[in-house]
């Protein structure tokens, strides 16, 4: 549209034109990308003192070779071999995995290039978490790098070019390269497979070493992580959009990744890896329908992230606030065909542009196998932060040219939350590790810490989610503190729970919509074999009896234990607030109803915020 047509254009206030022809002269200085890259690399760099949480202290239970918890002896580069149904079984026994976890459940993932990442760790600086950190921080240099090498042959240096690393490195998305150690494997990755790219381009242009090292590549990559399938999209998109020669010769290129994606794929299932009986991992080989309905769900959500929205680590949480889950899910779909119809013309011209968006809506693909995470964006971002960065350019470089009012929400939108809000964002997920250890050592500190504590078996009657219970144990046995001998929990608190003493050695559990309703409590149980009125379940800690079902869930249990419910040996525990506190068993005929647990206090805990200004407590 022309600049001198009026009609239904509009100018920028002075003060944003300001800005945008500052960030211009900024963006476009000939080293601009260094400074880019090392911003986010001091950014990531302030997950340095946040220590280890979760899945980091399965890790180092793995390594060390303790033997205190049989579920997690395995050969130190296979610790992403997280349950198989030899191991499922035994977690079940100790009360690592929920009762009505699929005994048959499996989680099991080929990463050894990932695994001997933390191997080294574990070897050398077992003891400083810092450093782990800080090897973290140097796979997301070499991603970095990588990426900027992939826009320098795309778009050739200049204000593109750093805008697009820009909108990569410093998205708050990358704070997973660094604050937690355990998802390492995504950055190893992705940073493997970004060269694979590279080369590859370097190869088609006639570089035959470059050729050759990009297929050695690829299957380096995808040993270090199932998601470098998705740089196969970019590859594909590369051949559609910008490749040279003919058709046959573009589509002979990529054969020889597609035959290592098949080898790699053969050997990862006859080796015994994947995922059954989950209701959160989706194996698209085996699981079709299944994986087909995640993508429809998951990859909306996952895109409307990328894009500037609510971080998609979240929409597994938003079961317990179902109206907001609709609205999160279709403002993404009015978000993105918002910025989908702002880009359409530009990728129709523009080859580039095509390619990038072609290649970060085939990577969406894969990804949606597990549920949504922002670590998952890393691929996704490849593509995507070029196209975002293309559409902000033109208003840098006129920031006094009219636009239509679409055109400048748009820009301003993507501005914001790009550039502005994305950096100290980044820093403040940087650190997230904290919260995460800060939730998890409130639900550790309400079990006794003493030796007597190991020959006791803690009943959980309402954690707020599956981690608030299983990592108790695995926490302290990594740290080879003392813990409980087994555990139980009964369900998960997000509704009421009514617990009824039915006899002396008889609870009867009927939370208000029944069990597995929550995606947490689905991790190892896909509900494709209902469960029956009188199925069992025997574990060391009691008998599980089904007595009423909904469907394919539970409704009701009998929770059948050894021993008098007084018994010593029985240390009862519910959540309240923050934590934990005794539990009071009721009395023979005695019904309590627990109440629903408060996911604010869970996540924010005694800190929660303006809770003194709301209830008036100091």
């Amino acid at each position: 549209m022309s600049p001198d047509a009026d009609d239904g254009l509009a100018q920028l206030p002075a003060s944003i034109q300001r800005f945008y022809g500052w960030l211009h002269v900024k963006l476009s200085a000939p080293r601009a990308h260094v400074g880019i890259i090392v911003a986010s690399l001091l950014l990531l760099g302030l997950s340095l003192d946040t220590g280890l949480a979760a899945d980091d202290y399965v890790h180092k239970l793995i390594l060390g070779g303790s033997p205190t918890l049989q579920g997690f002896v395995r050969d130190p580069l296979d610790i992403f071999r997280f349950t198989t149904p030899e191991t499922t079984r035994s977690l079940l026994q100790d009360g690592i995995v929920s009762w009505w976890a699929h005994p048959e459940g499996r989680l099991a993932f080929l990463r050894p290039v990932s695994s001997a990442t933390h191997y080294l760790d574990h070897a050398l600086w077992p003891d400083a978490p810092w450093l782990m950190h800080l090897h973290s921080i140097a796979w997301a240099l070499l991603l970095y790098l990588g990426v900027l090498r992939l826009y320098q042959r795309l778009v050739g240096p200049g204000l593109l070019c750093s805008l697009a690393l820009y909108v990569y490195v410093l998205d708050d998305a990358r704070c997973w390269a660094a604050s937690w150690v355990a998802g390492r494997n995504a950055v190893v990755a992705t940073a493997i497979s970004i060269w694979v790219l590279v080369l590859h381009m370097r190869g088609r242009e006639g570089s035959t070493p470059a050729r050759a090292a990009a297929l050695l590549l690829l299957p380096v990559a995808l040993l270090a992580g199932e998601g470098s399938l998705s740089i196969c999209a970019y590859l594909f998109s590369y051949a559609l959009w910008l490749d040279k020669g003919t058709l046959r010769n573009r589509v002979m290129s990529l054969v020889p990744y597609a035959l290592m994606a098949v080898i790699w794929r053969v050997a990862y299932r006859s080796l015994g890896y994947g995922v059954s009986h989950s209701g959160l991992y989706f194996d698209p080989g085996t699981q079709t329908t299944e994986f087909i309905a995640a993508v429809f769900e998951r990859a909306p959500i996952l895109l409307y992230s990328q894009l500037g929205g609510p971080w998609s680590d979240i929409w597994s949480a938003l079961f317990v606030f179902p109206l907001l889950a609709v609205a999160v899910f279709v403002g993404a779909l009015v978000w993105i065909a918002i910025v989908g119809h702002r880009l359409w013309p530009i990728a129709r011209r523009e080859p580039v542009v095509a390619f990038a968006c072609t290649g970060a809506l085939l990577c969406l693909i894969p990804v949606c196998a597990t549920f949504t995470s922002d670590r998952l964006l890393t691929w996704v971002a490849i593509g995507a932060s070029l196209a975002i960065a293309r559409l902000i350019v033109p208003q840098l470089q006129s920031p006094a040219a009219r636009f239509s009012p679409v055109d400048g929400l748009v820009v301003i939108t993507l501005v914001v939350t790009h550039i502005l809000i994305g950096p100290p964002i980044l820093a403040s997920r940087a650190r997230g590790n904290l919260a995460l250890d800060d939730i998890l050592s409130r639900a550790d500190e309400g079990i006794p810490r003493d030796e007597s504590i190991s020959d006791k078996t803690v009943v959980f009657v309402n954690p707020p989610a599956v981690p608030l219970a299983a990592y108790i144990p695995i926490m302290r046995a990594a740290r080879g503190e003392p813990r409980p001998d087994t555990q139980l929990w009964l369900t998960t608190g997000a509704v009421d729970v009514e617990v009824e003493r039915t006899g002396p050695r008889t609870l009867r559990v009927a939370p208000e919509r029944g069990f597995i309703h929550n995606p947490a409590s689905m991790l190892l149980q896909d509900l494709k074999e209902p469960f029956t009125v009188g199925q069992t379940i025997a574990l060391r800690s009691a008998r599980i009896e089904v007595t009423e079902v909904n469907g394919p869930r539970p409704a009701a249990i009998n929770a059948h234990f050894a021993a008098d419910l007084e018994d010593p040996r029985y240390l009862w525990r519910r959540w309240e607030g923050a934590g934990y506190v005794p539990f009071d068993v009721p009395k023979v005929g005695e019904r309590v109803t627990v109440p629903k647990v408060d996911y604010m206090q869970v996540v924010f805990g005694r800190r929660l915020p303006f809770a003194a200004v709301v209830t008036g407590n100091d």
